[in-house]
């Protein structure tokens, strides 16, 4: 259930149940408890969050939506989700390979057939190429549906039994049998020559930030596969990176840094304001650095992390005009994850009773809350650093207007941004 579905609940049950509001108290060593003696969800939420957040909170008498209601309560970028929302369906490893973007009319159009795709093989006489639609599957129509609903389809689809998939190519429309494949999904994508792109450019998709995957692994083959090619200058695509990892961060700041700036140089202050401390996050020593120009896209759906390599990319001159939609503006830390196992930070599980009164174990949930903000050194301006936190960058070229998906890289308005700047 995604954050403004749980609001909403949480008005409902407000309507519904009586709703005892407690005053903020400050922390003492005593645990918080609200309800009873019984050690459940809410008592769990109140007591995480006394520990690793620095605001006061709100405390409402009900249990899983008081624990969701003060979770939102905080500010629109802490989360708390249930384990279905985390682990979803079609976690076994296989997939189809394909990277999709969805328009405004809920049109489902392919933007990256990934390397071990079973859709890079004809089927039925068709191959599939980039902007074709995934129009129904198994006669199931997909057009029109959300994000959500179509990825749920797509993943509860059988690993063992070929499906078929209706696509839509401008007036033609056919059909194509695909069978689900063991996949490891890519974080980190390289492609040296865009179809309608001048090989002098090359083109990194950066997706994550998050530790959790191989994205840095992923990256690093991106750098040396570009240095390889000896390129003239970078497309770093981070539309829709929300971010992940500040040791991630690091790494890949330190790789677009110039030459000339030395190994520890500050790159990112991380204030915790509850324990009033900062992390120093400074250069390291990377096995390669791109020392081209870099050319940033981003979008609405770029977060933290990401927001945070824009503002040192531009505080040591590493990049080239910012191109693309204003970014999101969150410039926090949060507690997260690796792997959703309890007993991990940021995760707990909820208590209730039986029928006989017994304490039984119920649902993981996964808390993420901010515990801090980002700070960009940047000795241009006034003390040295800037809080970036609510201050969504503005791109030095603006693009407006629906973004076309074609075979031809050239017609996406911000990689043609990207071009025409490069041809000046």
């Amino acid at each position: 259930m995604k954050k403004w579905g749980k609001m909403l609940l949480i008005a409902l049950v407000a309507i519904i149940v009586s709703v005892t509001a407690f005053s903020c108290k400050t922390v003492t060593e005593e645990k918080l408890q609200v309800l009873d003696d019984r050690f459940d969800l809410t008592n769990q939420v109140l007591n995480y969050i006394a520990e690793n957040y620095y605001d006061d909170m709100d405390m409402d008498d009900a249990d899983l939506y008081a624990a969701y209601g003060i979770v939102s309560s905080l500010g629109e970028y802490n989360y708390i989700y249930s384990s279905a929302d985390v682990m979803g369906a079609g976690s076994d490893g296989k997939g189809f390979g394909l990277i999709i973007r969805n328009t405004a009319y809920n049109e489902h159009l392919i933007d990256f057939i990934l390397p071990g795709s079973p859709f890079l093989t004809a089927s039925n006489g068709h191959s599939v190429i980039r902007g074709d639609e995934l129009y129904a599957v198994n006669d199931q129509r997909l057009s029109g549906l959300s994000s959500s609903a179509y990825s749920a389809i797509i993943s509860a689809l059988p690993s063992d039994t070929p499906v078929k998939f209706t696509l839509v190519r401008g007036e033609e429309r056919f059909e194509v049998y695909y069978s689900k494949v063991d996949f490891t999904f890519p974080y980190c994508i390289y492609i040296n020559d865009l179809p309608g792109v001048s090989s002098q450019l090359g083109y990194i998709y950066l997706r994550t930030f998050d530790n959790s995957t191989n994205v840095l692994n992923e990256f690093k083959n991106a750098v040396h596969s570009y240095n390889v090619d000896a390129n003239r200058a970078l497309i770093l695509d981070l539309r829709g990176n929300g971010g992940g990892s500040a040791e991630v961060l690091r790494y890949i700041a330190s790789t677009f840094l110039g030459s000339d700036v030395p190994v520890g140089t500050p790159l990112v202050e991380i204030h915790y304001a509850k324990e009033d401390r900062s992390v120093h996050i400074s250069s390291i020593a990377v096995s390669e650095k791109i020392d081209t120009p870099v050319y940033v896209l981003c979008d609405g759906g770029t977060a933290s992390a990401s927001e945070a390599l824009i503002g040192i990319l531009k505080a040591h001159g590493s990049t080239t005009p910012l191109i693309g939609k204003p970014t999101v503006g969150k410039g926090v830390a949060q507690n997260g994850f690796t792997t959703y196992t309890e007993g991990e930070k940021g995760i707990i599980r909820d208590k209730g009773t039986d029928e006989n009164g017994n304490e039984i174990d119920l649902d993981l949930y996964l808390l993420q809350i901010i515990v801090g903000k980002y700070y960009i050194y940047d000795d241009s301006v006034e003390g040295g650093k800037y809080c970036i936190h609510g201050k969504p960058f503005t791109p030095d070229i603006l693009i407006t207007g629906d973004n076309p998906v074609t075979p031809d890289y050239r017609d996406d308005l911000y990689i043609k941004a990207a071009i025409e700047d490069y041809n000046k």
